[in-house]
């Protein structure tokens, strides 16, 4: 069982707080309990939870959102929210002994969100189905009700999660949201029309009506695995494409990773987006693969290549691209692949472009990739400590690299004061010249 951040767990017992808190109002406020809506919904909440499909990061997510909201439009906010309640307790989570924060967390921030997505339905002139059902005089009025509830529960929902997400991973909840959430509001929206069908069934048939809604619950459910399985599958292919390359050139074990990290960091360290994040990384894995196509004996040669062995390395990133190219998800890390070779004062391949119009993944590609090369043992020369690697990286802003580009690498490894030590020093460093 992985370690709970000490931010997450303080998060988790504030989410709770907060929950105990929304639910004593409903209490006091006269909100009514109708507990055999509790135990019924409750039941099958347990199972949809139970069946919940796992994010990219943290936390997973389930159709049990339409139960959610099938309860709160038929019964209110506060029996929709003791309902929630059951989101906490999942068989995965016992299996696999799950922290009790994340129990916490998923109980607390299930009765915030359609605790208070509850009481905007009340407040904007919602009717609770209980009794009779929607009936033709209740349009058009109740549309801004259900809809205005359904944002909310999604938006409360996505956001506390993303919250979570963003202490847990430690970025920014805007990020996490971006990668993990924004693409689940259509799903929300169909899940909220599934819960609305499903209040309408319960009304009129009662608890055999819950039964008749699983098979498209569980359809929705299949249109989440589907695509978190889809999402896996390109890792997969990312790992098996960047084990290709080290197999070739063992010689770089790692390396493929350890630039993804550097870019990853100098990407965050420049604002950038959590999707611009996720496509340098992926290129930083991928910025080698064209080394596929060459020959072993060039890949580790001792020596100084010929000139003809120097332009065969110089066709991996058209090589790479190539690849690439045939795998659609991955033509937006295209860009930086076939550049991550440039300079920006042109001097650099393939198309010896030059400043911005080399694409900025590219530029960021080619600081890490470099930094990497020159912190690492090749057969041809020894490792340099990471301060000297950095003196050579800034020795060369302006000429081969992007000066910002370098200070934000150099502040996410917490090098800052190297950038000191240079402004003094009067000698120039040249490059090392590297085969990556």
């Amino acid at each position: 069982m992985q370690e709970v951040p000490k931010n997450c767990k303080i998060y988790s017992l504030a989410i709770l707080s907060l929950a105990l808190l929304l639910l004593v109002y409903f209490y006091s406020a006269s909100y009514g309990i109708v507990w055999f809506a509790v135990l019924v919904f409750g039941l099958f909440t347990i199972l949809a939870e139970s069946l919940g499909i796992n994010l990219p990061r943290a936390g997973a997510i389930s159709v049990s959102s339409a139960l959610l909201y099938a309860a709160m439009i038929t019964f209110g906010p506060f029996t929709a929210s003791i309902v929630a309640v059951f989101t906490s307790i999942t068989w995965n989570d016992i299996k696999n002994k799950t922290s009790v924060y994340r129990w916490l967390f998923n109980g607390g921030e299930s009765i915030l969100a359609i605790g208070l997505s509850g009481l905007i339905y009340a407040y904007t002139g919602g009717v609770l189905l209980f009794n009779r059902g929607l009936v033709f005089s209740d349009f058009p009025r109740v549309l801004l009700p259900l809809t205005l509830s359904l944002i909310a529960f999604f938006l409360f929902d996505s956001a506390l999660v993303s919250v979570a997400i963003g202490f847990y991973e430690d970025i920014s909840p805007m990020s996490a949201w971006l990668v993990d959430c924004k693409w689940a509001f259509f799903n929300y929206v169909t899940l909220g029309i599934l819960g609305i069908g499903l209040a309408e069934v319960f009304v009129k048939i009662g608890f055999p009506g819950i039964i008749l809604f699983i098979v498209p619950l569980l359809v929705a459910r299949q249109d989440f695995e589907v695509y978190m399985n889809l999402q896996e599958a390109y890792i997969k292919t990312v790992g098996s494409l960047v084990t290709a390359i080290e197999a070739k050139d063992p010689y770089t074990k790692g390396h493929s990773e350890r630039v993804a990290g550097y870019a990853e960091g100098t990407a965050r360290a420049l604002g950038w987006s959590e999707d611009k994040v996720e496509v340098i990384k992926y290129a930083a894995l991928l910025h080698d693969v064209g080394k596929i196509g060459i020959a072993k004996k060039i890949l580790g040669k001792a020596g100084k290549l010929s000139e003809d062995e120097f332009k065969v390395v110089q066709d991996h990133p058209d090589m790479g691209a190539r690849i690439i190219r045939e795998i659609k998800f991955l033509e937006d890390v295209i860009p930086a692949v076939f550049h991550h070779h440039e300079a920006l004062d042109g001097s650099g391949y393939l198309d010896g472009l030059v400043g911005e119009s080399i694409p900025v993944e590219a530029r960021v590609m080619a600081v890490a990739d470099s930094f990497d090369a020159m912190t690492s043992a090749r057969p041809y020369r020894p490792a340099l400590d990471r301060e000297t690697a950095a003196k050579e990286l800034l020795a060369c802003c302006g000429a081969q690299f992007d000066d910002s580009i370098v200070n934000a690498l150099l502040d996410s490894l917490g090098l800052a004061i190297v950038k000191e030590k240079m402004s003094g020093e009067e000698d120039q460093l040249s490059i090392i010249e590297s085969k990556t």
